[in-house]
């Protein structure tokens, strides 16, 4: 019997996605690992590759003309013109945190974190991540995952913070204005920001995942470094100094989105996309 993941997964998400244009090799790659861990038949159905800000959210009701009939129902006009309104709100913030602020004596600075830089998707390392359904007390997808670190950059956590203080709490963060970690010091901490890439959700039981070979295809990757082939060679070109050192590179994000992630990962469908660079 062939092993398949069926997760179903839950709730809204908000997305960050790479330009398209640049991700090519990326989607290779990501389609070679489905093909590797059984494709449509062991539930590995295409998605394109995304850093989640939110998972399993909602959509609010608080916004007036922006609420549901009244019957708590959405229909998937409703769910549209709601995402939208939130996304753009996200965004608005987002421009009017990087955009040029007047200082008290007059002068004006560019406000951190934006330091003239596009928002970039920055790998830092490839992981192997089990994830059984036992894990996270029984809320664990049942597959092991092949994922990017990415780079935690100021820009990237300012747009994170402000996606979570737009949106209600979501499966991974909670209430922004609630903490519940504790630290060293038994302080209340927020939640970490952890952001990545999946690559596959391979199921557990799945042939070559049982065997090994996908958390050793992933290790060798993280040793020589091979996910930094995927980026465009032109993104490395524009990283280098004028001492000829170069420095981090990524892929440049592209779109704010929020998908409905509800059900398994052929069910997922995005309900609005907002490109970075529109003029809201």
């Amino acid at each position: 019997m062939t092993s398949k993941f069926s997760f179903k997964f839950s709730g809204f998400s908000v997305w960050l996605e790479p330009d398209p244009d640049q991700s090519s090799q990326m989607i290779s790659e990501m389609e070679y690992l489905r093909t590797k861990c059984g494709g449509s038949e062991a539930g590995q159905h295409t998605f394109i590759p995304h850093c989640t800000l939110l998972y399993n959210t909602s959509l609010d009701a608080n916004d007036g003309e922006q609420a549901d009939g009244g019957d708590g129902s959405w229909d998937k006009q409703t769910k549209q013109q709601q995402g939208e309104y939130m996304l753009r709100q996200c965004l608005e913030e987002y421009h009017k945190q990087t955009a040029d602020t007047t200082c008290n004596d007059g002068q004006h600075q560019k406000q951190q974190p934006n330091d003239d830089k596009q928002l970039q998707l920055i790998p830092t390392s490839q992981y192997y991540f089990p994830y059984p359904k036992t894990a996270d007390n029984g809320k664990g997808f049942g597959c092991c995952i092949s994922l990017l670190i990415l780079d935690t950059t100021p820009q990237l956590k300012l747009l994170h913070d402000i996606v979570r203080n737009r949106f209600p709490p979501d499966e991974r963060h909670g209430d922004s204005s609630v903490s519940d970690c504790d630290n060293s010091n038994g302080e209340a901490e927020e939640p970490r920001f952890r952001p990545h890439m999946a690559l596959i959700y391979a199921p557990e039981d799945q042939e070559n995942v049982t065997n090994g070979w996908l958390e050793k295809y992933t290790k060798q990757n993280e040793e020589e470094k091979l996910y930094e082939k995927w980026i465009p060679a032109k993104q490395k070109d524009q990283t280098i100094d004028d001492d000829g050192k170069e420095g981090a590179v990524g892929w440049n994000a592209k779109y704010l989105s929020l998908w409905s992630t509800e059900g398994t990962l052929d069910e997922w469908y995005p309900i609005f996309k907002l490109d970075l660079e529109a003029t809201l």
